[in-house]
């Protein structure tokens, strides 16, 4: 099945069952109206807090540097808000146990006999029941927490330490109450136990010092008695002559050791540029030699000298040879200094060798002190350092000792009230709107479900592919359900443009054009599965569309058994087709004139109609009919009555099968068309069908009825005869 199907077939079953939906739909939010309009009205009270860590101490209290608490601290204080004790304390605290909403409802009639039953049945709870223990809750108490507990709900905001707490109330003031409640007593209880852990914290401190006091005591004590014991009594700190001097020598020969280091570098370098003939000039402590400075200074006024003769005299010039001897000269003493300054460098680093080796061999003196006096030393600042360290832990749990007695009296909860308990307005519960749209929406699945069984279990005829696929006919036409105001077959002439005449005239010329142009009328047999299914109706309304469309047209009348058709006419009473079998003259109407709707009622009926139906009169009635009439429609008897429908089909041209919309049997209607020649079926007509299952057909009957709406009724065109109108064959 398509999509495209499965939408049609969806849209036609809720055409179908359009008004069962909405009535049983507008049912059910009528009352689910009246059950909101009658439920007690609750109203909401919110409060959010901000839980965080509590603070140790008034310093963070004020700047709090803790880093941020996790998810599962914040769970754990909204299970301590639901706890029971929490919310003994809110019902103590709100009065709850005088609100009538918060105490036990009167037992309903299920829950008393829930009750009794239980009573009933022997259970060993029962039978040890007793008083309850001392300081129990009493039951006022515990129905009103339960009854807290289902209106209580607390929940977190997103990943953040944020909290919301909602009471949900008969009245806005209650909820308003009980919601401040639960705030108060929840930071209550937060700083009584804030209070409980810094008294229990400063107890142990307390104990704890005591026992650092007893070992700093001890330790102390042992440091005096080793120094009386050793003589170090006047040295305060610790410290003797030899280890003044051994830390002076030391830091003196580091001194001198780094000065012999850079004197001999720069020494060794002046050397090796002398003897490699590099500029030792560029030495600094020749740089920084004032007599070299000036004496290059002098160099380079003589060489400017030098420079300007030689280029302004000849060779033999005597002033340029005094310049020339002046500047060797001035090199002579420059080079002369320069090894002056190496020279001093190497006394220096000789006399700063004599230094190191000297402060040496008064470092190895210093250190020859004797053994016991360097153990004695450190055996006392070793006994030093255990009692500074007992004194500072002494010191910091005196310290904690004092901070514990403060925050003993320091109130904090870690909890901030981000926004205080509201005071509703308007009730939460019962949602109106939301109780109509449900109720109406059940109503609708209900009628639907409904829909669903009723057409799961019909086995009749519900569309036209059904019954192209269980019976394997095609259908013919589908005639429209009529309404009360409208009749058949007054309808034909009233109505000319209506779906249903319309339709009939269609099928009268489907039936009527395929027969044999021998100048005879087709014969057209009407038979259905059971009465009831508008065959008779069918057939009148065929003949008199004959009969409006100018033809003349004989209806028979063929069930001699209940005579349906007659009894539509009036002709109960009448001589008809019995009488004729039975050997009745009769002859034609002599009225020539065309439009003209002769009824052949059933007759005087007989015991048993399949003798006088077996009859060869029937034969030459019929051929004589065929002769004088346009068409002949007879309303044969139902399917059921095998005989007399055999014998009527046998001598029809046409057999046109009846099928009732949603009341024709569909094992029925198979059976039924087994009795029928299949050759002579034109199809099927489909009768008190729902023009909306086929919406195109639907829709255009009805613009086409409204286009001929100003048509008026149409004048009669035949006029109704019976036999006994008719004149006696000799």
């Amino acid at each position: 099945m398509t999509l495209a199907e499965l939408f049609r077939q969806s849209l036609s079953f809720a055409r179908r069952h359009f008004w069962r939906i909405a009535f049983l739909g507008l049912l059910c939010a009528v009352a689910a109206l009246y059950a909101a309009l009658n439920i007690e009205r609750l109203y909401k009270s919110s409060a959010q807090l901000m839980i965080e860590r509590p603070a140790t101490n008034p310093i963070e209290e004020e700047n709090p540097t803790f880093p941020a608490i996790g998810t599962s601290y914040v769970d754990g204080q909204i299970l301590v808000i639901q706890a029971d004790d929490t919310l003994l304390k809110v019902v103590e605290k709100a009065d709850l146990t005088s609100e009538p909403f918060f105490q036990s409802k009167p037992p309903n009639i299920v829950e008393l006999a829930i009750r009794y039953i239980k009573q009933l049945v022997p259970s060993d709870h029962q039978t040890g029941r007793g008083p309850l223990p001392e300081g129990a809750p009493d039951p006022a108490a515990l129905s009103a927490r339960k009854a807290l507990d289902d209106a209580l709900s607390v929940s977190r905001e997103g990943d953040t330490n944020v909290i919301t707490i909602d009471i949900r109330a008969n009245s806005p003031k209650l909820a308003h109450r009980v919601t401040e409640a639960v705030v108060a007593t929840y930071v209550d209880l937060r700083i009584s136990q804030r209070r409980a852990d810094a008294l229990q914290m400063s107890d142990w401190i307390d104990a704890r010092a005591e026992e650092l006091r007893q070992e700093v005591e001890l330790a102390e004590k042992s440091v005096t008695d080793f120094r009386v014991k050793h003589g170090l009594i006047g040295e305060a700190d610790g410290a003797s002559l030899s280890d003044q001097q051994i830390t002076e020598l030391n830091a003196e020969l580091v001194r001198a050791r780094g000065e012999l280091a850079l004197k001999r570098a720069a020494f060794e370098r002046a050397q090796t540029l002398l003897e490699a003939g590099g500029d030792i000039l560029n030495l600094p402590e020749v740089q920084s030699s004032e007599i070299l400075t000036e004496l290059r200074q002098q160099l380079f006024q003589v060489e400017l000298r030098e420079r300007d003769l030689s280029a302004t005299s000849r060779g033999d010039n005597a002033r340029l040879e005094q310049v020339r001897q002046t500047r060797a000269a001035i090199e002579r003493q420059i080079d002369r200094q320069v090894r002056r300054i190496v020279n001093v460098l190497g006394n220096e680093v000789e006399t700063l060798e004599n230094r190191a080796r000297l402060l040496g061999e008064a470092l190895l003196r210093a250190s020859g002190q004797s053994k016991i006096e360097i153990r004695n030393n450190v055996d006392l600042q070793q006994l030093e350092r255990v009692a500074e360290a007992y004194r500072l832990r002494y010191q910091r749990y005196l310290d904690n000792a004092g901070l514990a007695e403060e925050l003993s009296s320091f109130s904090t909860s870690g909890t901030q009230v981000v926004t205080s308990a509201t005071t509703p307005l308007e009730p939460v519960y019962p949602p109106v709107k939301v109780f109509v749209i449900l109720g109406f929406v059940f109503g609708a699945m209900i009628a639907v479900l409904w829909g669903l069984a009723r057409e799961a279990l019909d086995t009749t005829f519900r569309t036209v592919a059904q019954i192209e696929s269980a019976l394997g006919v095609q259908i013919l036409v589908q005639l429209p359900k009529l309404d009360k105001r409208q009749a058949i077959p007054e309808i034909i002439e009233a109505e000319p443009l209506s779906p249903f005449t319309e339709t009939v005239a269609a099928l009268r010329y489907s039936v009527s054009a395929d027969h044999n142009d021998d100048g005879t009328a087709p014969v057209i047999y009407l038979a259905s599965t059971a009465p009831f299914e508008g065959k008779t109706s069918i057939a009148a309304a065929l003949a008199t569309s004959g009969s409006v469309a100018g033809q003349k047209v004989l209806l028979i009348d063929g069930d001699l058994r209940r005579a349906g058709l007659s009894e539509l006419y009036g002709l109960d009473e009448e001589t008809g087709l019995a009488d004729i079998l039975q050997g009745a003259d009769w002859q034609p109407s002599t009225d020539v004139e065309d439009g003209v709707l002769d009824v052949l009622p059933a007759g005087i009926l007989t015991d048993m109609p399949i003798n006088a139906l077996e009859s060869p009169k029937l034969s030459e009635f019929l051929q004589q009919a065929r002769q004088d009439y346009d068409l002949i429609v007879i309303d044969g008897p139902p399917a059921a009555n095998v005989a007399d429908c055999a014998i009527l089909s046998r001598h029809s041209d046409r057999i046109l099968f009846a099928v009732r919309w949603g009341q024709t049997q569909i094992d029925g209607a198979r059976r039924a068309l087994t009795r029928l020649s299949r050759k002579k079926l034109a199809g099927v007509v489909l009768n008190f069908s729902e023009l909306n299952e086929d919406p195109w057909l639907g829709e255009t009957y009805r613009l086409y009825s409204r286009s001929g709406a100003g048509a008026g009724r149409r004048a009669r065109g035949g006029k109704v005869t019976s036999i006994s109108d008719w004149g006696r064959r000799a």
